[in-house]
């Protein structure tokens, strides 16, 4: 499959409440897109995470803990500091194992190395705490892709489309799969939607 530049629009999950969807910035990283809260970082507002604290019993002082090293943990990743990022991610959920962000960026660093069994594992627990967190659903639906699922793959592929019908990549991904399953007629409306979306999206030969 080719490259694809994703706009993702996670949910950010909070202790006491969810706050509206974010536009960020695309970028290319193999078709996943990383979870940077670029806006609350610069505010000085850590809101990554939070969504377990509650029902886990983390206290305000190691939810803040967690916070602080999510934010340090984003700033290698974003520096190219992949395995010093890992480490600090994996610090966060030695307080917060449940922390959806840190989860979700461990799974992508994975999928990145090419571990997309334990990048699934990842999204599967950053999914148990927000359901809705786009970025993830998509980019679950690339590992199962790539490891031989290509049916379960289109199943979350669609909750991406469901959920944001505007997302090229997932449309397009979608398509692909569709066409390769003999549902030529979805798939190509759903490829030419794509590049309606997305005009850098080369057609598939």
């Amino acid at each position: 499959m080719s490259e694809l530049t994703m706009d993702v629009s996670p949910s950010t999950p909070t202790a006491a409440h969810r706050l509206p969807s974010r536009r960020l910035p695309s970028r290319r990283i193999l078709g996943v897109g990383l979870v940077v809260l670029i806006v609350a970082l610069l505010a000085g507002s850590f809101l990554m995470g939070r969504s377990s604290s509650s029902s886990s019993g983390t206290t305000s002082a190691t939810s803040s803990k967690a916070d602080e090293l999510l934010a340090t943990g984003l700033q290698l990743h974003m520096s190219g500091q992949v395995e010093q990022a890992k480490v600090v991610y994996g610090q966060v959920l030695k307080i917060d194992p449940k922390n959806a962000f840190a989860n979700y960026n461990l799974g992508e660093i994975s999928q990145v190395a090419g571990d997309n069994a334990t990048a699934i594992t990842y999204y599967d627990t950053a999914l148990a705490t927000d359901p809705t967190l786009e970025s993830a659903i998509y980019n679950r639906a690339l590992a199962l892709r790539d490891t031989g699922n290509p049916a379960e793959a289109a199943a979350e592929l669609r909750k991406v489309v469901a959920i944001n019908p505007n997302n090229p990549g997932a449309t397009y991904n979608l398509g692909i799969l569709l066409i390769a399953g003999g549902n030529v007629t979805e798939g190509t409306a759903l490829v030419n939607h794509s590049i309606e979306l997305d005009p850098s999206i080369k057609r598939p030969n």
